[in-house]
């Protein structure tokens, strides 16, 4: 039967020598058997953790800040609506600004 050229290589399979199972058998269980192998250490935690929120800041500054030249891109809606919730945040209302002005603050 001819193989598909799709189809993965195959490996034969090659007899080991004793010594050389026993070896790789007690290197496997010493490795990944042992309790403390199965233990998530602090330092990886904060690796974990500070991969994360760059992964999230990286993305943020792409999405809203990023330039992309003037041309519309998938992110242009998103922004409009973010440059519009800071403007608004950032400035009085008509309503702000005449109450002020009946304080004399404005």
């Amino acid at each position: 039967m001819k193989d598909s050229p799709n189809q993965s290589p195959r490996n034969d399979y090659i007899p080991l020598p004793e010594e050389r199972r026993l070896f790789l058998e007690e290197k496997y269980k010493r490795r990944n058997l042992a309790p403390e192998a199965l233990l998530i250490r602090p330092g990886l935690r904060k690796l974990h953790l500070a991969t994360i929120v760059l992964a999230f800041g990286t993305g943020g500054y792409f999405t809203l800040f990023a330039d992309f030249g003037d041309k519309e891109t998938c992110f242009s809606p998103l922004r409009r609506l973010y440059r519009r919730k800071v403007d608004d945040f950032w400035s009085l209302s008509e309503e702000e600004k005449k109450q002020l002005k009946e304080q004399g603050r404005l």
